[in-house]
């Protein structure tokens, strides 16, 4: 694995939401690339952070522009 590879699938290693196989191959890499450790540490700590934080409701033209995006282009026309 390059260091591209781990920077490209470390947030869904962080999350907990890859496969053993590539977990291991993100842990060998690590093993012997300090810039990479560092960057997953800093990106584990930022995501500890976050999800510290209360929830904060959207601002209402958020919400709306939200909702008006999800109506046109995911949920399904009738």
């Amino acid at each position: 694995m390059t260091c591209r590879e781990l920077f490209e699938r470390l947030s869904e290693y962080v999350d907990g939401e890859l496969s053993e196989e590539i977990c291991q191959e993100i842990r060998q890499h690590m093993e012997g690339c300090d810039p990479c450790v560092a960057f997953a540490n800093t990106l584990k700590t930022t995501a500890d952070i976050c999800r510290r934080l209360p929830a904060q409701p959207l601002p209402p033209d958020v919400e709306a522009n939200l909702e008006a995006f999800l109506a046109a282009y995911v949920r399904p026309r009738g």
